[in-house]
């Protein structure tokens, strides 16, 4: 990958403030920006020249990262993370899967159930970002998985259930939980 610090030097095109501009219409439909913000970031977005001047306009959307890397000393994320939308629906991940090192929840009114028990986890660990708000996120980890919880910001009425404890089988990968979800549960298991 790429260092982000030297990229923000490149120039972009049309094709990538195109890009930029569907980022921002998404997050307007997810309920990430108002009207207003959609109107200021996207004149930002049409003048800007290289990468560098996207980054302010885009870095702290969730899919922020399909278009411009974190910052230098910023958070390990996956280049492009992978998006699982809860909007009114129930999505359940079980049995053999593959967890993304970057997994995002967004939506509303809806339950995500991951069960990694069996699911390949990157030995390096993963991001598990949840933004969700009105919803439930249940995490079952298996016996060699430890959860840390450091960059969770649980926002209005939404509370952080950890009841998993530590792993019984030290040395496994780590599942780092972050986001500002709103009227929303998370709870970890075992």
């Amino acid at each position: 990958m790429t260092d982000p610090a030297a990229s923000d030097t490149l120039r972009i095109g049309d094709r990538e403030r195109e890009q930029a501009v569907a980022l921002l219409h998404d997050a307007v439909g997810r309920g990430y920006l108002d009207l207003g913000e959609f109107e200021e970031r996207s004149r930002a977005v049409y003048a800007a020249r290289t990468r560098g001047d996207l980054r302010p306009v885009l870095i702290d959307l969730p899919t922020a990262a399909a278009l411009v890397a974190p910052p230098v000393g910023g958070p390990a994320v996956a280049a492009r993370p992978d998006t699982v939308d809860i909007d009114w629906t129930t999505v359940k991940r079980r049995g053999r899967w593959e967890v993304p090192a970057h997994l995002i929840i967004t939506g509303s009114m809806g339950n995500a159930d991951l069960d990694l028990r069996e699911a390949a986890v990157p030995a390096g660990g993963c991001i598990i970002e949840v933004l969700a708000s009105w919803s439930t996120v249940k995490i079952r980890l298996g016996s060699s998985i430890a959860a840390r919880a450091d960059g969770f910001q649980g926002g209005s009425m939404s509370t952080f259930k950890d009841k998993a404890g530590p792993p019984p089988v030290p040395g496994g990968p780590i599942v780092e939980l972050r986001g500002r979800p709103n009227w929303t549960s998370v709870i970890v298991r075992r």
